[in-house]
């Protein structure tokens, strides 16, 4: 379901969880493959993507770079960025992007493949 209001479109908006501060840039210890989200799919989600509200002031935005699909899962009511990960690839897309690494690509598709959410 669409969001019956607009939630924020500027990045400023919005600080960052420690989660998501974990997860951004991969600066994570753990076995699961690296997200690649970066300050590009953050603003881009925010300011362009499609967003959807989960309720209780969560929002997802969900927007594309370059093949690659990401969702950006952000509190507006607190004004936080809760987590962000990829949701799916066009791995041809994402090859002739010039963007994305071929291990980046792999990484990616890892990531997908092992996400318990299954939204």
């Amino acid at each position: 379901m669409a969001t019956s209001t607009s939630p924020p479109r500027e990045p400023s908006a919005y600080r960052p969880t420690n989660h998501f501060g974990e997860r951004f840039n991969d600066r994570y210890d753990d076995d699961r493959p690296p997200r690649h989200l970066d300050g590009d799919i953050v603003s881009g989600c925010i300011e362009d993507g499609a967003a959807t509200s989960q309720g209780g002031g969560t929002v997802w935005f969900r927007e594309t770079f370059a093949g690659a699909t990401y969702r950006l899962v952000v509190n507006v009511d607190e004004g936080t960025v809760l987590t962000g990960y990829p949701i799916s690839i066009n791995t041809v897309a994402a090859r002739n992007s010039g963007r994305w690494t071929s291990d980046q690509i792999e990484d990616i598709r890892k990531f997908i493949a092992t996400d318990p959410r299954s939204d």
